[in-house]
């Protein structure tokens, strides 16, 4: 991933010499590993883990030569090892290394997304406790529908991040499997006691079972899990770019950013630059579902693929999490104008109530909905407020004369029922 989306600690786990160093602690586990089980000699792996060092630019000069990357690195090892070097790797397949590590990565990485995610689930949770009282419209289909509170807007995103941390935390756990089978995953030259050691110091469980590789629906699983959390982080910048609307104007970014050719504007950038990169994560997951079915016990289609999309796809979703945070825990809300916006259908907005009215007045709801329905159209057309329009209707003569819809009341029983919903959460 470019720079420009990447923050620590996350790119510091998919640098090279990351990657490196979790080679080094894979091998270094399995060699601990056959030396308690007997099948090194002892102090085999003290010697290795004296000697033992990542030299980048060796690693990469023998790859150059040999043209393949954890030979290069073993070879490295053993230059700086010694005698003792000879036992690296023994009986494992690149794979085992390779994608042993990659769970490490990945396991670590999700830790920090997961940190990440509980900073904007409190972000987000704070922000509906400060506004459970702001009475805002309510829109379906992009149309005004009923007031609702924009504390209750951000308790259902707190909520949905909630989900989001359930499916990375079991994700986290999907993917924390280590292999030290051998080719083809039979155990052929090592032992599965070696295996349940080394996996036990990395953290890891033993695959039950596996062939060359590491099966990748348990990593097709990670890339859904992170393209669903993407896609609430969508939602909410969604919303907040629809809310800045110039039509709208009901909140705003923290900094909005302006324009080369248009002093006034204020762009919801941020918004659009989380919205985007969640497309990102949806590619990477349609890539990763891809890699899970391979020819035989194993092929390498999967491999680039994984190079780009793994990285990418970490890197970007703890962006958005920051972004999305910022974003959150800053905005920018313009009371003034919800108001406005509250009247703008001239009560049409209470049609539910005035339709209950008219039943529990006697009339069947058919009858109520129609006649409601057509004093809207007249309130749309010529500015009449609805409950005046109801009134003036003939049909309706004595129903309503009574009536008088008392907003501030309905007003304050929604803000009631904001507060005991947000209130449910106990964190």
């Amino acid at each position: 991933m470019i720079e420009r989306y990447t923050l620590s600690p996350m790119k510091e786990l998919w640098t090279s010499e990351a990657q490196y160093a979790c080679w080094l602690k894979v091998e270094l586990a399995a060699l601990a590993a056959m030396e308690e089980t007997g099948d090194v000699p002892a102090g085999t792996s003290a010697a290795v883990n004296k000697h033992a060092r990542i030299d980048l630019a060796r690693i990469e000069a023998i790859e150059r030569e040999i043209g393949h990357d954890l030979l290069a690195f073993l070879r490295s090892l053993e230059e700086k090892a010694g005698d003792a070097g000879r036992f690296l790797h023994r009986g494992l397949t690149s794979s085992d290394v390779k994608d042993t590590a990659l769970s490490l990565q990945m396991r670590d990485s999700l830790v920090i997304v997961l940190e990440a995610a509980a900073r904007l689930r409190q972000a987000l949770l704070a922000q509906a406790r400060a506004y459970q009282d702001l009475v805002i419209v309510g829109r379906t289909h992009g149309m005004h529908a009923e007031p609702t509170t924009l504390g209750l807007k951000f308790f259902l995103w707190q909520e949905e991040v909630s989900r989001d941390i359930l499916r990375l935390e079991r994700a986290k756990e999907t993917i924390s499997v280590g292999k030290f089978s051998g080719p083809v995953g039979t155990y052929s030259q090592v032992s599965p006691g070696v295996e349940r050691l080394a996996c036990r110091t990395l953290g890891l469980a033993p695959a039950r079972v596996a062939n060359q590789i590491l099966q990748r629906d348990r990593h097709a699983e990670v890339m859904a899990t992170i393209a669903i959390t993407g896609a609430t982080l969508e939602k909410i910048a969604l919303e907040i770019r629809h809310l800045s609307r110039t039509e709208v104007g009901e909140a705003e970014e923290p900094a909005p950013e302006g324009s080369s050719s248009m002093p006034h504007k204020r762009n919801p950038i941020s918004s659009e630059r989380i919205c985007g990169l969640a497309r990102l994560l949806r590619g990477y997951l349609a890539a990763a579902l891809e890699d899970v079915a391979l020819w035989h016990e194993r092929d390498m289609s999967h491999s680039s693929v994984e190079r780009v999309a793994f990285p990418d796809s970490f890197c970007v979703l703890h962006y958005m999490l920051a972004a999305a945070t910022a974003l959150a825990s800053g905005l920018i809300v313009h009371p003034e104008r919800v108001a406005e916006n509250l009247q703008l259908t001239r009560g049409a907005i209470h049609s539910q109530a005035l339709l209950l009215l008219l039943v529990d007045s006697g009339l069947s709801r058919a009858e109520a909905h129609a006649a409601i329905q057509a004093a809207a159209e007249r309130t749309r057309t010529e500015g009449i407020p609805l409950v005046d329009a109801v009134k003036e209707d003939p049909k309706l003569a004595g129903l309503l004369e009574d009536v008088a819809l008392d907003e501030s009341e309905l007003f304050e029983r929604l803000r009631a029922t904001s507060r005991r919903i947000i209130a449910s959460c106990g964190a």
